[in-house]
Formats: structure tokens, C-alpha cells, sequence
């Protein structure tokens, strides 16, 4: 199954680039937009680098559409990915990651009703064990001042990364569709150019282009070589992930890739107790029993999908 193999590896970058994501936005850059415009700058290699495998397969006389439609997709992604940064800047990135990955509950009702995809029981009950496992990290214990609160809330990121969910299950359906007429090559070129141009418009906010600037006259040279190795890391998770989905079904692809939360708590853990305030990732015992379990459901669930 070489899908299930590029998944995977696209899940190991993904968890990669979030932790890195995290890093940055607690102590370099603590602003949302500006960090989502200054990934512009760190998006140019990868544009550059797809523009060069992209370009042989360009046929605008006939799919001129489809391009412009990818496009389009990217302009959004690129505006309201910026939840993301703010979901990372007041949530512990363990919680954030897993709510993601209730997107495969959209993806599997947009692929049902829109390219006519249908899995077995087992599969449906593995995507069903993926969701719940990721909504179950999305809740935080809390201290008990008296007697009769109560001990759970609902973390602060959970409107913000359900709404991005549907936008990238919208985003994943509709690039399973393109497939059927235009390369993937072409597909990312045109998604990732419209995430590039789509981020700046961030500037003509009141008071963001000051922020911004600021932000990158106090940030270290370390920091930004670290933000483009990034982006790149990014970009070939993205690859994998779109060949993944041009091999079988998107559902399924999606499904898989909720293997990542699982791997951010590991890692995320890992960071926490070798390198305490690296992070700002909780230890809390009740917290990691609870992701702990979570991580477990979703190797079961993903173990469902692909057997």
C-alpha cells in the first residue's frame, strides 16, 4: 500500500512543522498575522521548485478553470490559516493538532456526497474512532475552586480549528476531483502560489504592518533560516500528501493522516521533560493519561482504515 507508506511519512514532516510553528510563535513571534505574512517570504524555494516540475504538464488553452480554481483555494488557505497561528498562540500545540483531525469526519461526508466514495463498515467505524479520539483532547481539566464546577472545558482553539477543518476537507475533495484532469504537480504549484499571493493582504489590516515590521527587525537570523527549512519541510509533506490522494481515496488519505496528533504528543512530550519551557507543553498527569489514550484510539482506528 504506497499510500498508506506517503501518508505516514506526510503525517512525521506535518508533526514536525507544527512543533517548529509552536517554537516560533511562543518566543519569536507572538503575533498571528504576522507570522502568516512573513511565511510568504519563506514560500518563494518552494513556489520556484514547483513552478520547474509544474510547468511541462501546463495546459491553460484546456484546464485554465482548474488552475485558476486551485488558485483561488490557495488565496483562502493562505487568509484563514492564520486560526491556526492563533489556535497555537492559546492552546498547548497536543490540543491544537488533534482537533485538526476531525476534518476526516467532513471529508468522508463531502466525499460520499460529492464524489460518490463509499468504504466498508470497519472503515467507517476506524475514520469514527480517529474523530473521537481527536474531539477527546479538545477538553481540559481544570482546578475545582468549589465544590459543584465543573472539572472540564472546552478548549479556546475548538471554534477556530473546526472551521479551518472545513475548509481543508473542502480543499481535499475538490483537489480529488482535479486530479481526474490536471497533474498534481500542477495542482500544488497553483495551491501553493495562492497561498503565497493570499498572505500579504494581511497588511492592509489597521495596525498589522507595524506589528509586523517590528516583529521582523527583533527576530534572529537563526530564527528565520529555521522558519525556511520549515516551509520546505512543509511543502514535502504537502507532496505526499497529494500523492497519496491521487492513488486512492480521499477519505481514506485523510483518515490516515490523523496518525500526526498522535506523533505531536509524542514528540511534544519528549520536548517537555528534556526541555521544559521550549514549548510551554503541559505534563500535567491528567492530561497526558487523556492524550495518552487518544494517541492509542487513533493507532486503532488507522489500523481499521488500512487492514
Amino acid at each position: 500500500m504506497q499510500w498508506v507508506a506517503l501518508a505516514f511519512l506526510a503525517s512525521i514532516l506535518g508533526a514536525v512543522v507544527v512543533l517548529v510553528d509552536k517554537f516560533v510563535l511562543t518566543h519569536h513571534i507572538k503575533d498571528a498575522f504576522s507570522y502568516q505574512i512573513f511565511l510568504t517570504l519563506t514560500q518563494i524555494p518552494p513556489v520556484l521548485a514547483l513552478f520547474a516540475l509544474a510547468s511541462p504538464h501546463f495546459q491553460v488553452q484546456n484546464y485554465g478553470s482548474f488552475y485558476l480554481t486551485t488558485l483561488a483555494v490557495g488565496v483562502v488557505l493562505g487568509l484563514v490559516f492564520v486560526l491556526y497561528n492563533k489556535a497555537l498562540l492559546v492552546e498547548e500545540v497536543s490540543r491544537v493538532i488533534p482537533l485538526f483531525y476531525l476534518s476526516p469526519l467532513f471529508v468522508l461526508f463531502f466525499s460520499s456526497v460529492f464524489l460518490g466514495e463509499s468504504l466498508s463498515l470497519r472503515r467507517y467505524f476506524g475514520v469514527g474512532l480517529l474523530v473521537f479520539s481527536a474531539a477527546s483532547v479538545s477538553f481540559k481539566f481544570k482546578s475545582l475552586p468549589k465544590s459543584n464546577s465543573n472539572p472540564f472545558s472546552f478548549s479556546p482553539a475548538l471554534l477556530m480549528i473546526l472551521f479551518l477543518d472545513l475548509i481543508i476537507a473542502g480543499k481535499d475533495v475538490l483537489a480529488k476531483f482535479l486530479f481526474s484532469y490536471i497533474d498534481f504537480w500542477s495542482y500544488l504549484f497553483w495551491l501553493i502560489l495562492g497561498n503565497f499571493l493570499g498572505r500579504p493582504l494581511f497588511l492592509l489590516l489597521p495596525g498589522t504592518r507595524r506589528r509586523f515590521v517590528a516583529n521582523m527587525k527583533s527576530l534572529p537570523a537563526g530564527i528565520i533560516l529555521l522558519c525556511f527549512l520549515n516551509c520546505s519541510l512543509a511543502c514535502v509533506s504537502y507532496v505526499l500528501y497529494f500523492k497519496a490522494i491521487s492513488l486512492t481515496f480521499v477519505s481514506l488519505v485523510s483518515a490516515i493522516l490523523s496518525v500526526q496528533p498522535f506523533l505531536v504528543f509524542v514528540f511534544a512530550l519528549l520536548l517537555g521533560v528534556f526541555y521544559p519551557g521550549l514549548l510551554n507543553e503541559s505534563v500535567e498527569w491528567r492530561g497526558v493519561v487523556v492524550k495518552g489514550i487518544a494517541g492509542v484510539t487513533i493507532l486503532i482506528g488507522t489500523y481499521l482504515i488500512i487492514s
